[in-house]
């Protein structure tokens, strides 16, 4: 059997338990967290961003070490170092460690997944990269379906939401385990080859549907940076993320404020997850035959439905509602962007760019957060963060549908039509 099965599976068992648990599971005990430490929205929301904004930061670092460390060493090491802040938000007693703790999670959760999943799996695949990635990343939203009802569940049945970091400092330590025992950089380490073709036997194995770009040229970075295809894909992602993060952080305070139960609210974060893994792999399968552009822009283009209609969510149907076409239109943004970085750029340095392309969606994605929550002290409601979001977002859903390939002609030239 090709390897590179094993490997998709390896890091997809990294970013269910690593990933998913950490990142959603936090999202379901702010609540508690404010309750018991008597700290403002702001505050408790703060730590979020500084998780988001430190993961994103983060992912140029990952890349460098990458190169020097290697997958599985840089894995590994991620999955301690995330484990370690998380235990210290177990004991924490301060705003001061909360931010430290939240900050060290971020460190590691970078070194664990992100950069170097994503460059892992496109050293092993080619003409199925598009469905890889889906795979991979639709795991992530999986960990969300379980792990925010069932921390939840642990939280209310406990009476401490302490608890719940007990359960994420055992689902990074499983994700650095499965990293150092399974996980390989390149094809070669295992005696194969990329998709598990040998080139000189199959000169065509490999070679991308027509309906697709995949370029045939590895771009160097400074070209890449260059081409305004990679900043339009940057700024969609960005905006996914940064609609994505503000309902994660302020989703169950927004639906409690609405008359939602804690349950319910909890469960509806866990519905985004599991439709965020459904669109992913719906995107995954796709994408390899329909250009990630189109996925891309309608994805983004459900994510600012799904927000404006959370604003009228004060029922369980239309939560509901709002967390299935949230989640659906999030998880198919978020493949397709990365997709399509590599389609359009090679994979030689892939983990440079998917770098700064994580740097810029991350920080700009981190300050939903902080944002929502400012606005609520401010005024007592999330609308206009909504309202804004949507308005904002619907510039890269047109622009997205009418980008082109970029080309490299000595100097990158930019291939946006109109």
């Amino acid at each position: 059997m090709f390897y590179g099965w094993i490997i998709l599976a390896a890091l997809s068992a990294i970013y269910f338990f690593g990933v998913g648990t950490v990142v959603y599971g936090f999202s379901v005990i702010i609540p508690e967290i404010i309750k018991d430490m008597g700290w403002s929205r702001v505050d408790a929301s703060l730590g979020f961003s500084i998780l988001v904004l430190v993961l994103g930061v983060s992912g140029p670092v990952a890349a460098f070490f990458l190169r020097r460390l290697g997958a599985p060493k840089l894995m590994g090491i991620g999955g301690i170092i995330a484990m370690i802040g998380v235990l210290g938000c177990y004991n924490m007693t301060s705003l001061f460690q909360y931010y430290l703790f939240m900050g060290a999670i971020a460190v590691g959760l970078a070194l664990l997944g992100g950069v170097a999943c994503t460059h892992t799996i496109t050293n092993w695949f080619a003409r199925k990269r598009a469905l890889a990635l889906g795979v991979f990343m639709s795991m992530g939203g999986l960990g969300a379906f379980f792990a925010a009802p069932v921390i939840s569940l642990l939280v209310q049945s406990t009476g401490n939401w302490r608890n719940a970091w007990l359960a994420m400092a055992a689902a990074t330590l499983i994700g650095s385990v499965v990293a150092v025992l399974f996980v390989r950089d390149k094809p070669e380490d295992m005696g194969t080859f990329m998709d598990g073709v040998d080139p000189s036997l199959n000169s065509g194995a490999t070679a991308a549907p027509s309906r697709v770009h995949q370029t045939t040229v590895s771009w160097e970075v400074k070209d890449a940076v260059l081409t305004m295809p990679f900043w339009i894909t940057v700024l969609a992602a960005a905006l996914a993320v940064f609609g994505f993060f503000v309902v994660n952080s302020q989703g169950v305070l927004h639906l409690s404020d609405k008359g939602i139960s804690p349950i319910t609210a909890a469960s509806a974060i866990g519905i985004i997850g599991m439709f965020g893994a459904g669109g992913r792999l719906l995107t995954g399968v796709l994408g390899d035959r329909l250009d990630p552009r189109y996925l891309l822009s309608f994805g983004l283009a459900l994510e600012l439905v799904a927000i404006v209609l959370l604003i009228y969510a004060n029922n369980e149907l239309l939560t509901y509602a709002c967390a299935v076409i949230l989640g659906a239109g999030n998880g198919m943004a978020i493949v397709a962007s990365p997709a399509l970085v590599a389609n359009y750029y090679g994979h030689k340095n892939y983990a440079s760019l998917i770098g700064i392309h994580g740097m810029v969606v991350i920080v700009v994605g981190s300050s939903g957060p902080i944002v929502a929550a400012h606005v609520f002290e401010s005024i007592g409601s999330y609308t206009p963060v909504f309202l804004s979001f949507a308005a904002v977002a619907m510039l890269p859903v047109i622009i997205t549908l009418w980008m082109r390939p970029p080309v490299l002609r000595g100097l990158t030239v930019q291939t946006v039509n109109t």
